[in-house]
């Protein structure tokens, strides 16, 4: 018997969980297919002789500060950039095979399947124990990210544009001493060793965060202002990743 305003972010999935589910990955389908198009759009018409950020080559130069597409020599060759595309576009289509189905096919709201364990996460607005134990998973994704962000860093490397060349990082994990000092002074970080210790807190904040809201119950009295926080939070992180990106 939840009932929110138009404004609240997700409001109207209120009773429809499985439908939820359907548009997030279908969604993920749609980023999928955006990089992975846009990635073989702009490999076709790279100019070698011309600086990427003057032929509006946005995803080949997030590939390239990853240090992906160069040779041994840290010459820029484009290798495995387009194998990288084609993945993107095959699990486009995983993707949206599986936001179909769950929106056409799966129960509207979860409650029958079609995993048994699925029920686990059915969104159940109401009831707070519920929502913080996928907020908790959800977090526990996000910390994995971060690790693997720092772990690629460190064995493969990344583009140092200080000394124009791709270079293996790796700060450590334990200096969270100095990122906590930066919290004020952010924008005079100046290395890469600090921007990986960043990610390296970042994973251990998330994670211990994520445990903690699966293993325990929500502080204080659920209340309606409550529920329509966690509803709109997701927009505003959605609309924010998307302008960050």
């Amino acid at each position: 018997d939840v009932t929110y305003g138009w404004w609240v972010g997700n409001s109207v999935v209120t009773n429809r969980a499985g439908r939820f589910i359907g548009s997030h990955i279908g969604h993920t389908g749609l980023i999928c297919f955006a990089a992975g198009g846009s990635i073989l759009w702009e490999l076709a018409r790279y100019n070698p002789e011309i600086p990427m950020g003057h032929q509006s080559s946005i995803f080949l130069a997030h590939l390239a500060s990853l240090g992906l597409g160069f040779d041994e020599a840290g010459v820029w060759t484009g290798a495995g950039v387009a194998t990288i595309a084609i993945f993107h576009l095959i699990f486009s289509a995983v993707y949206g095979t599986a936001g179909l189905a769950h929106s056409l096919l799966f129960d509207p709201d979860l409650k029958d399947g079609p995993i048994p364990t699925t029920k686990k996460f059915k969104l159940e607005w109401d009831n707070p124990d519920n929502l913080t134990f996928i907020l908790g998973h959800h977090l526990i994704f996000f910390g994995v990210a971060n690790i693997w962000f720092v772990e690629w860093a460190r064995w493969h490397g990344i583009y140092d544009p200080a000394i124009g060349e791709i270079r293996t990082i790796f700060p450590g994990y334990g200096d969270f001493g100095m990122v906590y000092g930066h919290q004020f002074d952010f924008l005079t970080i100046d290395s890469l060793e600090e921007v990986m210790s960043g990610h390296a807190f970042l994973a251990f904040v998330q994670i211990s965060g994520g445990a903690w809201h699966i293993a325990t119950k929500q502080l204080g009295e659920y209340t309606e202002f409550k529920g329509k926080g966690l509803l709109s939070a997701e927009a505003v992180l959605s609309w924010s990743l998307a302008g960050i990106g």
